[in-house]
């Protein structure tokens, strides 16, 4: 039997790519309203497609190939474009809506009459048209606007890839100053990436500030690659892993941070290769802020432990569950978690009347993880079971994996973010 675990409240070693409200109908106006062959340019059409659909990932630093802002690129690219979304490959895996909708679904998903929309475009012979024919487009941006506090690292970090028995992996964690955060409620956060080829993920946990010895307040902060040292067991903050965009709570809705904690952040290095060594980084966290709020909300990573995925196994899962034995919760949004091997991934609650609520269900792209924020929260009873499975491939591996927090190891975790 797998073992189900919930680390309520428990910071948790992870490895690990401006949304708006979708229409109801699951497409949006503009960009997604396809246009009759010799209709479509790209400042009226293309453009605004390409900023709500793609620029998030392929712009100057972006997390993809080529720079989308850039009309002369997406000409020259555009047969390779077109045949990337009709081959599945773009836009990147993500939850399907219909399980549940969340916030940003028409930024990830890529409706039908947007592809027709390119289609046309790249059938009529890729018409520009004229600069002053673009509509007014707010680009997806993968960091915080309009934060109230921004805390980075005082001095940059230097990844020394030293460990002989990790080789190519850092986890380094850092105590952050958090006097402008302690004592209040996030209401919205995302982090401040400074060096995206290094950065493979982020946690952000607190700790009792009488617990952390002046061994861990340097600028150089120390190793957590076995976990995060010291007396990190308070609670859970933040997973973040590359493509995800800001957590941002509904209205009236917060994280406290304890005004006798600290906020640490652990940072995964990767190295890529000879073209990033002696990269410095010096990342953070935005953060917006409120005194008082009607509702706290507190991360709960729901996970198992014990799979083992057989060496050549294509299309191996993992299934468990976690009751609820606390009291009456809902569920605001779900972060899936996996390594290079994930897959798919499946959660949902099975409630005490026999009815079930999906939560999240879809394929799993490394380089795009999300915590899908939910436009309706999903209720989560006492005696009600949240059920999740990830499956993995393994078909091109040569040995059994197994659950660890090392990039060549293997993680099935939800973290999930609810609140009473």
């Amino acid at each position: 039997m797998h073992r189900a675990i919930s680390l309520f409240p428990i910071a948790v070693a992870l490895v690990a790519c401006g949304s708006k409200e979708p229409a109801g109908d699951g497409s949006s106006a503009g960009a997604d309203s396809a246009a009759p062959l010799g209709d479509v340019t790209y400042y009226e059409d293309v453009q605004p497609m390409l900023a709500q659909h793609c620029t998030r990932c392929h712009q100057p630093g972006g997390l993809g190939p080529g720079d989308f802002t850039d009309p002369a690129v997406v000409s020259a690219l555009a047969p390779a474009m077109m045949a990337a979304i009709d081959d599945g490959r773009m836009p990147p895996a993500a939850s399907d809506p219909a399980c549940r909708d969340y916030v940003g679904s028409d930024v990830l998903t890529l409706p039908q009459t947007a592809r027709d929309t390119f289609s046309t475009w790249v059938e009529s012979d890729l018409p520009m048209g004229e600069p002053t024919d673009a509509p007014e487009v707010v680009a997806v941006s993968d960091r915080l606007a309009d934060p109230d506090v921004e805390i980075v690292l005082p001095v940059a970090y230097t990844p020394a890839f030293a460990d002989a028995s990790n080789p190519g992996n850092e986890y380094r964690c850092f105590a952050l100053d958090s006097a402008d955060v302690a004592g209040r409620y996030i209401t919205a956060m995302a982090p401040v990436v400074d060096q995206p080829a290094l950065v493979h993920h982020i946690v952000l946990f607190t700790v009792e500030t009488d617990s952390l010895g002046d061994e861990y307040r340097t600028d150089e902060g120390w190793d957590c690659i076995d976990g995060q040292g010291g007396s990190a067991t308070e609670g859970m903050i933040a997973a973040w892993a590359p493509g995800m965009l800001p957590i941002e709570f509904p209205a009236g809705v917060g994280m406290e941070v304890p005004d006798d904690q600290t906020l640490v952040m652990q940072m995964h290095y990767f190295d890529n290769g000879p073209e990033d060594e002696e990269l410095s980084d010096r990342s953070g966290y935005a953060f917006r802020l409120t005194d008082a709020v009607d509702k706290g909300v507190f991360m709960a990573p729901l996970g198992s432990y014990s799979f083992q995925i057989p060496a050549g196994e294509a299309d191996y899962a993992d299934s468990s569950s976690f009751e609820n034995t606390y009291f009456p919760l809902n569920v605001l949004g779900i972060f899936p978690h996996m390594h290079q091997l994930g897959a798919r991934f499946e959660a949902s609650i099975e409630h005490t009347d026999g009815t079930t609520s999906c939560l999240v269900s879809g394929d799993y792209d490394f380089d795009n993880q999300m915590t899908y924020q939910f436009t309706e929260p999903a209720a989560f009873g006492v005696g009600d079971r949240v059920n999740f499975e990830c499956t993995w491939d393994n078909s091109a591996g040569d040995s059994t994996v197994r659950y660890g927090e090392r990039t060549d190891e293997e993680m099935c975790f939800f973290f999930t973010l609810v609140t009473p």
